[in-house]
């Protein structure tokens, strides 16, 4: 079973805006991409690639209600 990893790699000092926080996502100690969440969208950038992929809020709020499993909410 593949192993992942998430890293926290620059965390603003403020609420989040426009200024991303970004997290590296590793697979079995390689790395899978990076993801940047702002106020405005997210923002993944797979491995070894020059082109992203952005979604904004909406478009992931949607996304994720078809495609993600739902679970309770652990907050």
């Amino acid at each position: 079973m593949a192993e992942f990893t998430v890293n926290m790699v620059k965390i603003p000092q403020l609420e989040v805006g426009y200024s991303d926080v970004i997290f590296h996502i590793t697979q079995d100690n390689e790395k899978l991409g990076s993801l940047r969440v702002s106020k405005g969208a997210l923002v993944w950038t797979p491995a070894n690639k020059v082109f992203s992929y952005w979604l904004d809020w909406d478009d992931f709020n949607e996304i994720a209600s078809k495609k993600g499993q739902r679970r309770k909410a652990h907050y």
